[in-house]
């Protein structure tokens, strides 16, 4: 966490985000940079053309660029913090602009404000926390609230019994030693699984004693799928932090088997740490 790229629109839900990742960067020794993106084409146009204005439209750009300068300057004076974040301008659609800027700045998170979407508008078009989520090459921390890093004291991290992911149980190591965070690991038991609590909290203690875990306690909870047993248990922990794998799906197959994880970011009020599962398993 010494590099913490932030999408900000200046909503109160970037402020939390921003905060949140100020927080991150100051137990990190860290820097922090706000990455504000400007489109002037409609949104309903911008997939027809997402890497350009019309023509004529730099100084529009120009313009939008320092009137945001401007905002953010003032934005650091309420700013209460030793760490000083660092603002950039693009233009474009903003999960292409966020990617494309993750590699030039060498970000190592991503901290972004979202809201809960539902319905029509969560099938057809997903939110831009969605896109982030499943084509960052970096861990993404979604922010729905204004949340203190001193609150996150649990870390609910579902799981499958699975041995071979040591590049990602890494990852949630050294997340759980960072806030000094108690992990539950936790088993979602469908329908279609047929083995026993039991059983189920035994393998899950064989898991968490292969990957050398410590701090932790297991759970089974029931649910119909996988997003409503991750929702139900991280609803009786309030400031708790959810810690899972994406597959990064993208097109087609991204609308057949869709991502646990991006459903839970849309519906719970939680902080969600997520990472593509493809780049560190």
């Amino acid at each position: 966490m010494k590099k913490i790229l932030v999408p900000f629109d200046f909503s109160a839900l970037s402020m939390s985000a921003l905060r949140f990742a100020i927080e991150l960067a100051e137990a990190a020794h860290g820097q922090v940079t706000a990455l504000h993106v400007v489109s002037i084409a409609p949104v309903y146009l911008e997939s027809l053309d997402p890497n350009g204005y019309s023509v004529g439209s730099a100084s529009i750009l120009s313009e939008l660029s320092r009137e945001a300068a401007e905002h953010f300057a003032r934005v650091k004076g309420e700013l209460k913090t030793s760490i000083e974040p660092g603002f950039r301008v693009e233009q474009g659609l903003l999960h292409q602009i966020v990617i494309k800027t993750i590699h030039e700045t060498e970000a190592d998170l991503v901290v972004i404000g979202t809201n809960e979407i539902n319905g029509i508008a969560e099938v057809m078009m997903g939110s831009n926390t969605e896109k982030i989520v499943r084509t960052a090459p970096v861990p993404v921390i979604s922010i729905h609230r204004g949340q203190r890093i001193s609150q996150i004291r649990n870390i609910v991290f579902p799981t499958t019994i699975d041995l071979d992911q040591h590049r990602f149980i890494w990852q949630i190591r050294a997340l759980q030693s960072f806030f000094g965070a108690h992990l539950h690991l936790l088993y979602v038991k469908t329908p279609d699984v047929k083995d026993s609590d039991k059983t189920l909290t035994g393998m899950l203690g064989d898991l968490a004693e292969y990957y050398g875990l410590s701090g932790y306690s297991v759970h089974v909870t029931h649910a119909s799928t996988e997003e409503k047993g991750v929702l139900k248990f991280a609803a009786r922990m309030p400031g708790s932090m959810i810690a899972m794998a994406t597959h990064g799906y993208t097109g087609l197959t991204h609308m057949v088997l869709g991502s646990v994880a991006e459903n839970v970011i849309n519906h719970t009020h939680e902080a969600v740490w997520t990472c593509k599962l493809s780049e560190h398993v």
